[in-house]
């Protein structure tokens, strides 16, 4: 009855918390909380929106932020007495367990993420399968767009492709994740091209967080997992061709790329288990938050490892006050902006530069 009344219409998505953080009652932070609690799917994900909900996450982010400006503070004014060698505003061994010590406390953050090769903060995840299996019409299927090659001809895909996938839309707080279409996985190839293909394919499901595995008929043999690369990971088995009559019962989802039958339910399959491989944590709630303390952990690695804890002083101050800045820039998508007051008012906090 209360719809019917003049002016009187639902809320939109998210409004409530919008109108909140539009007139200064909830910060960017704590209204992403709200978007986490309803997005969390385990207890551990729950309790870590509410500490986002409550301040306490931006304040860790703040702590974090401010240790990455006071030695990019201290790194700077080094810079400024490169010609004084009496002066060194914090010595290389220092900064380097200060460095080790920010990684750390990142990687408590962004969980098992923090130790994957690729550092952009989204979960990648391989199409895999035999020779024909519907994989890159599947790729092409859920990113709506061809961008594959699909043939019935077999090996047609020789390179490994990549494309964001964005699954918020069926799942909400889900963000987006890295799918790869993978040549046809087959023993039986000969020229030099196709081992090249099968090699950079193998080598792509190894690395990949989790695997779609594709077969039309619906029959897949666990003894061919580890081949996958599946070992410990995430795996979505997928009977392709669900238009037609097949007698495996293995498949996690049926679908059919042609007329979109069930993409949906392997998107929202997708952003279960790539949530799950991430961490517990926010970071596995947010990918803005992911992709930030990612950026910042492969900085602040970058910056330790240009430095050499037994010399006096260091070698490269520019490199490493790079790298200090570009870790401080991405933590500030999360914090805020970093002034050069900031970094000012912490040099004189820190180091007297009139003695």
């Amino acid at each position: 009855h209360v719809l019917k009344c003049p002016g009187t219409r639902l809320a939109t998505p998210g409004e409530f918390s919008a109108r909140a953080f539009l007139r200064g009652r909830l910060t960017l932070n704590e209204a992403e909380g709200v978007a986490a609690t309803i997005a969390a799917r385990s207890a551990e994900q729950l309790d870590a929106a509410r500490l986002l909900m409550e301040g306490r996450t931006g304040e860790t982010y703040r702590q974090l932020a401010d240790a990455c400006a006071a030695m990019l503070a201290l790194v700077e004014a080094g810079i400024d007495f490169t010609d004084q060698e009496d002066v060194v505003p914090i010595a290389p061994k220092v900064l380097g367990e200060r460095l080790r010590s920010v990684v750390q406390r990142v990687d408590s953050l962004i969980g098992a993420s923090g130790g994957r090769e690729h550092t952009d903060g989204q979960p990648r995840v391989a199409i895999v399968g035999n020779p024909n299996a519907g994989k890159s019409t599947l790729f092409n299927a859920l990113l709506e767009r061809r961008r594959a090659v699909a043939s019935p001809i077999a090996g047609t895909t020789r390179d490994v492709l990549s494309e964001r996938l964005d699954l918020s839309r069926v799942a909400p707080g889900a963000g987006e994740i890295e799918l790869q279409d993978l040549p046809g996985l087959d023993p039986r190839v000969g020229s030099v091209i196709e081992v090249q293909s099968q090699r950079a394919a193998r080598d792509a499901a190894a690395h990949a967080d989790a695997l779609i595995w594709c077969d039309p008929d619906g029959n897949f043999d666990e003894r061919s997992l580890a081949d996958l690369g599946g070992a410990g990971k995430a795996v979505l088995r997928v009977r392709t061709f669900g238009d037609r009559p097949a007698e495996g019962l293995g498949a996690h989802v049926e679908v059919c790329a042609l007329d979109g039958w069930h993409l949906d339910t392997l998107r929202r399959a997708l952003a279960d288990v790539t949530g799950g491989s991430i961490s517990e944590g926010v970071a596995s709630l947010l990918p803005r938050h992911r992709r930030a303390l990612a950026v910042a952990r492969k900085s602040l690695e970058s910056a330790r490892r240009s430095i050499d804890p037994d010399a006096a002083a260091l070698a490269a101050p520019e490199v490493v006050a790079g790298h200090l800045r570009h870790a401080l820039g991405a933590l500030g998508e999360l914090v805020g902006h970093i002034s050069p007051d900031d970094l000012i008012g912490r040099v004189f906090a820190t180091f007297c530069v009139g003695k």
